[in-house]
């Protein structure tokens, strides 16, 4: 499974909601409506959850070998 990597502007997105920043302050700051950033964060959002569920299968697998 190859990892998804975050575009640009999904980078953008997460990092200002990591800040603390609202959809409106976001959408502000990025120049797209709120509704665009919310598909922005929805993606990123989807690409993080298959990254950790890629993580918790390599942790088992080690886990298993290392037994």
């Amino acid at each position: 499974m190859a990892v998804p990597e975050l575009s640009l502007t999904e980078q953008r997105v997460v990092l200002l909601v990591a800040a603390g920043r609202s959809t409106r302050e976001i959408a502000t700051a990025v120049g797209l409506d709120e509704q665009t950033v919310g598909w922005h964060l929805a993606r990123a959002r989807r690409k993080i959850e298959r990254v950790s569920a890629l993580q918790r299968r390599l942790d088992g697998e080690l886990d298993t070998r290392q037994r």
